[in-house]
């Protein structure tokens, strides 16, 4: 079962493009269902949905499910205004954010493994803070990532393991290898 917020996301979607079809439409369960929403799905979502004034939903006679769906003007609204619907309504992880999952995690690990470092003074500072900078380019959303930021830091973190015997940074070359992954 999906998260609740992804199968609204998803009933705003379809009412809206049938809305743009057909003003009048009433759209039907079954719509829902070919669209690939579960039967169990429909009835807590779509009473959220009209509670918060952003669907109408048509009763018939089967008191388990309603007869019609139709987007209001306030439903048109907020799936017109993408920052407000993405927030509201959160989209599901795609491709491009589904492979680049574990960087966030692996660079998160880098700033355990920096803090246990042999590095002393100004060098264990900077280190930090290196990491600190990559920590905040990776919470970007995806389609934000400046790539070639990303590789100059990757390639000062590599910098600090220069004259060391021992890999204090275990977790630098998976995380290298997860961002040339992503391309």
């Amino acid at each position: 079962m999906r998260h609740p917020k992804s199968v609204r996301r998803r009933f705003l979607q379809v009412l809206y493009e049938h809305y743009m079809l057909d003003p009048l439409e009433m759209v039907l369960p079954e719509v829902f269902i070919e669209c690939g929403l579960d039967r169990a799905e429909l009835m807590p979502n779509a009473y959220y949905l009209a509670d918060r004034g952003l669907i109408e939903l048509m009763h018939g006679y089967n008191p388990f499910l309603f007869a019609g769906i139709r987007i209001t003007s306030q439903g048109i609204d907020m799936v017109e205004n993408h920052y407000a619907f993405n927030l509201a309504f959160p989209p599901e992880l795609g491709e491009a954010e589904g492979g680049v999952a574990a960087i966030p995690l692996l660079v998160e690990r880098l700033v355990e493994e920096a803090e246990l470092s042999p590095l002393d003074g100004e060098g264990r500072k900077s280190l930090l803070r290196d990491i600190v900078y990559l920590r905040e380019e990776v919470a970007r959303p995806v389609a934000r990532w400046r790539r070639g930021v990303i590789d100059t830091v990757l390639g000062w973190l590599g910098g600090y393991l220069e004259g060391h015997d021992d890999c204090f940074l275990p977790s630098l070359a998976p995380l290298k290898e997860a961002v040339e992954k992503d391309r």
